[in-house]
């Protein structure tokens, strides 16, 4: 019974020790408060993480052939249009339907023309070509459309000067003397002309003529030019013709058809 005893007895006296372990509180708040506070100011140490990537990327290279990249994901078609129109420094028009649409694109380095017709199931492109040695052909106007819209204006990149000496195709001569020794025919988009010593002035009339373009010429000039141009499109027949001349056209990427708009003569000390 003694024994029994003195066994209890040193349990009773370990037991206020144990309780005073688990139950007391200024041991169990201290690491509990301090990693609460930090966790609380993580987010506000990095607010740039939550800035959004711009909706498209676009890179345009001008050396004398345009090439385009495009990278966007459901951008606006019109902001695409407003950057591009900004860096070609030509209008880029959005028909009414292709105004609502958004682009989701990926490609690089694609020449202008098939670029295009990437953004757009109708694509219509107004260019200015010089028949200067080494010039190539610019674009002044860049139309997108979709199926069964209306194509743009004739005029709607490509006016003539109000001052400027113009000329409508499909005019008459009262006196048919004097061209007799040009001989011209203007079939299929294909243009043949023969010329010996005529003045170029005639010449472009006869072109105008003949294939029913505009011509415009803002001062009289005394160039005569002889040339023998033989089922050549009319944009490179008109380089062979004079270095002193523009021709804007028009060409349809759907359709696949280059439309002669407008022939400009410009004097060689006026040309740029």
């Amino acid at each position: 019974m003694i024994a029994l005893l003195a066994l209890i007895v040193p349990v009773i006296q370990a037991s206020p020790a144990v309780g005073r372990s688990i139950q007391d509180p200024k041991q169990a708040a201290k690491p509990v408060d301090k990693p609460a506070e930090k966790q609380s100011e993580k987010p506000a140490d990095n607010p740039s993480e939550s800035k959004q990537k711009p909706p498209f990327e676009l890179r345009v290279t001008v050396d004398q052939i345009i090439g385009i990249s495009l990278r966007a994901e459901n951008a606006k078609l019109t902001d695409i249009a407003a950057d591009l129109s900004k860096r070609l420094k030509a209008p880029v028009a959005l028909s009414p339907v292709m105004q609502k649409q958004r682009a989701t694109i990926d490609f690089a380095d694609v020449v202008l023309e098939p670029a295009m017709q990437l953004l757009a199931p109708v694509v219509y492109i107004d260019y200015e070509i010089d028949s200067a040695p080494g010039a190539h052909p610019r674009p002044v106007g860049i139309y997108l459309s979709a199926h069964n819209e209306p194509a743009p204006a004739i005029n709607a990149n490509v006016r003539s000067t109000s001052q400027a000496f113009v000329i409508s195709g499909n005019t008459e001569s009262e006196d048919s003397s004097e061209e007799d020794d040009i001989q011209i025919s203007y079939r299929n988009g294909k243009l043949t002309l023969k010329a010996k010593d005529q003045p170029l002035l005639d010449v472009l009339s006869s072109i105008s003529d003949e294939t029913g373009v505009r011509l415009e010429a803002k001062d009289v000039t005394t160039e005569t030019v002889s040339v023998n141009i033989k089922d050549l499109p009319l944009d490179e027949a008109i380089l062979k013709v004079s270095p002193h001349l523009r021709l804007y056209l028009r060409a349809d990427l759907y359709r696949n058809q280059r439309t002669p708009l407008l022939i400009v003569l410009v004097q060689p000390e006026k040309k740029t």
